[in-house]
């Protein structure tokens, strides 16, 4: 088992039609420039049911809706850097 923070994001059919695809790319962006490769697992994931808040972002079992492509970088800094910067 990993120690990584693993880190899924929808890239389903309501998902990608609310940016889903630009979410996961800015999230690997964002964890590349702050050099946290070692610390965290993204992966894409075809749905995660829940639908109507698309893009959805999960967070070791934990669904975020409404992660736009315009909130990635907020949502980066408030729910992921606090975990991998202990």
């Amino acid at each position: 088992m990993s120690d990584k923070l693993e880190i899924k994001v929808c890239v389903g059919s309501s998902c990608h039609v609310k940016g889903g695809s630009k979410t996961l790319r800015t999230l690997e962006l964002l964890i590349e420039k702050e050099h946290l490769d070692s610390k965290v697992e993204l992966k894409a994931d075809l749905c995660l049911g829940n639908c109507l808040e698309a893009p959805n972002v999960v967070l070791d079992g934990q669904v975020h809706g409404g992660v736009t492509p315009e909130k990635t970088e907020e949502f980066f800094n408030l729910h992921i850097l606090p975990r991998v910067q202990s």
